[in-house]
């Protein structure tokens, strides 16, 4: 039904366009055949000019049609223009011309004034009469006045409806380009912009034979001629609807290139970093918001660095073919006969072993390559390859952390070779999205393992590591005292982490480049043991700054909005004070305020950002501290890609189990506590004060 609705209203539009063209615009049209009749003359002398063609063509393009006469309020010559332009000067900076401006805006102040004086008087009276309204206080909860009723009831047969429809008709529209398409020629021609071009066409060809300067004023004269009908018929105020949308879509472009730009800066300031590096601050300075963004950066750049590896060495042997050599790693990736790194260079031997190369032919392209240091097998390189496009390809996250991390990155594939789509800051924002892998700290353990025989162990090969709070599972030198090498059980001292740590870029190295990353935060770096402190980067977060917008041109929407909500969230809350129901003004109030705030919200977390100020400094804390620069983009980093919360459940299951609130403490009963009340604080001091609980 909707569909055939907009199909017989988009019928009957064209059709009205179609009469305005034959009735309204003919002219114009009477105008379109003179000039292709101009064009036609001026690409026949042309060519009988620039062949030496005898012919007798006249162009006519320098002259003015008939049908354009009466249009034509310009003088015909130029020496006329200029006597006239002249005396339009004159006359402008004439004092008489000057007085008569000043009567003028003079009389529509006035006008304007007495408007002011009549409309001035209502609109304190309506004030005043809401107010004495608003003043009433009741308990009407959750029920609507009359008018506000009576306002739903019009609304839902009259505006409702009509939206419904256009917004439908414009998606309509947009999905069938082609209609409006020809309407915009429709309109080009109805407006002379055709005539115009063939116009410049037509002139084209005679001024380069002619080379005529003295016919380009007569040019002029028609074109102001022809441009006469699109400024009289021409609806000049729906442009603000075409203007407006052009004008934000150019700001918000400026937006998406800094927010990249300081995107790149971030990945140029990851890449500084070693493999292992440690981010430190205070309470609320966003440490795991930092190693999350650094972790999600990451895992995009080993992407593209796989990439890079892949391009790189398709062109060492340039006529191999690739694809199917893809396709067969494909194949071995899904039926789980390669998984990992290891497995992806035992497959590769075993082709060497059979000899298969899928049909190049080698003693054409020849089977080694010689970069000008060192010479390199094809199978050397094919194993390069496929690892490279193991990393590349594998459809899950390359994030391994302690805490859950959410990625919208997504294969796409046509069947060909696949392409990931990363961009932090799309048009659309991509719904498809997956988890970082749960990290079970024994697969970072070349020692004794917390679980025995744990399959997972040993299994780890490259990826972005992320661990929040390390400190509290690593521990210190003070803290690990009691603990003992020789243990039976696992533990800090014998589980060899940080050997896995100085030894970890062994097992992610492809074509000379380690494919993992270690992030972690704590409070303060003292809290994680010096062995392991020493081999990273200290990031310690001077301060967080202030959400900034990297759109240009938006501060009046942004005071408008927050003018907005300023005003009426008082207005509202002494209203929500004073009566339980709901009104028209209240209603309408609301709901234009509401669009302005989520309008202006969304606009802050598109393409808002806060400065990190940090100062790194090598792990063994020597005192040479650099100071750096990161930067949070909302769109990026606070998208539900973590919960800051992220031990909370354990807190969750402590308090179900306790059966008791806020609401249930004991409160003090003067200004100064009682022994009974001081006893009841369960306090080492105060039970030392009175000997309670053995202590002296």
């Amino acid at each position: 039904m909707r569909r055939a609705l907009n199909i017989i209203f988009t019928v009957l539009l064209t059709c009205v366009f179609v009469l305005m063209g034959a009735f309204v615009f003919r002219s114009s049209y009477m105008r379109l055949g003179y000039a292709f009749k101009d064009f036609g003359l001026s690409v026949g002398y042309y060519f009988c000019e620039m062949f030496g063609i005898a012919h007798s063509i006249t162009p006519t393009v320098n002259e003015i049609p008939s049908v354009q006469t009466s249009q034509i309020t310009l003088p015909t010559d130029f020496n006329g223009f200029k006597n006239n332009t002249s005396q339009y000067f004159t006359l402008l900076f004439n004092s008489d011309n000057f007085n008569g401006w000043l009567g003028h805006i003079s009389g529509v102040i006035a006008d304007f004034a007495k408007i002011l004086v009549i409309i001035l008087p209502c609109i304190l009276a309506f004030i005043l009469i809401i107010k004495a309204l608003y003043k009433r206080e009741n308990n009407k909860h959750g029920k609507e006045t009359i008018p506000l009723k009576v306002f739903k009831f019009i609304a839902r047969f009259t505006y409702q409806p009509l939206k419904r429809f256009i917004v439908g008709y414009i998606n309509f529209i947009r999905s069938h380009a082609w209609i409006w398409v020809c309407w915009v020629i429709l309109w080009a021609l109805n407006f002379n912009l055709g005539t115009v071009a063939v116009e410049f066409f037509a002139y084209y060809f005679y001024f380069a034979v002619e080379f005529d300067f003295g016919t380009i004023y007569t040019q002029f004269v028609k074109l102001f001629a022809d441009l006469k009908t699109p400024f009289i018929y021409f609806p000049w105020w729906t442009l603000l609807f075409l203007i407006y949308p052009l004008f934000d879509k150019f700001r918000k472009r400026i937006a998406n290139s800094r927010l990249r730009h300081y995107e790149a800066r971030n990945c140029g300031f990851i890449n500084e970093l070693p493999i292992v590096s440690l981010t430190c601050g205070s309470m609320g300075k966003k440490k795991t918001t930092a190693i999350t963004d650094m972790a999600l950066s990451q895992e995009v750049m080993f992407r593209q660095k796989a990439f890079d590896i892949l391009q790189k060495n398709d062109m060492k042997f340039p006529f191999f073919p690739w694809i199917k050599f893809e396709k067969a790693l494909q194949s071995e990736i899904e039926n789980r006969r390669v998984y990992n790194l290891a497995t992806v260079k035992c497959w590769v031997i075993d082709l060497e072993r059979r000899g298969e190369l899928f049909g190049y032919d080698g003693e054409r392209y020849g089977l080694v390559f010689n970069d000008g240091l060192k010479e390199d097998g094809i199978y050397n390189v094919l194993s390069t390859y496929a690892q490279a496009y193991f990393i590349y390809i594998i459809e899950s996250s390359l994030i391994v952390s302690n805490y859950s991390i959410r990625t919208d990155n997504l294969l796409a594939d046509s069947g060909n070779f696949p392409m990931w789509l990363t961009d932090f800051f799309p048009t659309n924002f991509r719904r498809d999205s997956r988890h970082a892998h749960i990290l079970d700290f024994d697969i970072l353990r070349l020692g004794k393992k917390v679980l025995d025989n744990n399959p997972n162990a040993g299994s780890f090969e490259f990826g972005v590591i992320g661990i929040t709070e390390i400190g509290k599972e690593r521990g210190n030198n003070l803290e690990l005292q009691e603990k003992k090498k020789s243990a039976n059980e696992a533990n800090q001292k014998n589980d060899k982490f940080n050997s896995w740590l100085k030894m970890c870029r062994h097992s992610a190295t492809v074509d000379n480049f380690p494919f993992i990353k270690v992030f972690a935060d704590e409070q303060r770096p003292e809290s994680w043991g010096a062995d392991a402190r020493d081999l990273c980067d200290i990031v310690n977060i001077v301060s967080s700054g202030e959400l900034k917008l990297a759109m240009p041109f938006y501060t009046i929407g942004d005071m408008v909005a927050e003018w907005a909500f300023d005003r009426f969230i008082g207005l509202y809350y002494d209203f929500r004070f004073r009566r339980g129901d709901t009104t028209l003004l209240v209603y309408v109030l609301k709901s234009v305020t509401a669009w302005l705030w989520k309008r202006n919200i969304k606009i802050y977390n598109r393409y808002g950002y806060s400065v990190l100020k940090i100062e790194k400094e090598r792990g063994t804390m020597d005192g040479k501290v650099s100071k750096k620069k990161y930067y949070l983009m909302s769109a990026k980093i606070y998208r539900k890609r973590f919960a800051t919360d992220c031990f909370a459940d354990y807190f969750n299951d402590m308090a179900l189990r306790a059966n008791v609130g806020l609401n249930d403490y004991r409160e003090y009963l003067t200004e100064c506590a009682s022994v009974d009340e001081l006893q009841a604080q369960n306090s080492y001091f105060v039970n030392a004060l009175y000997g309670i609980g053995g202590n002296d």
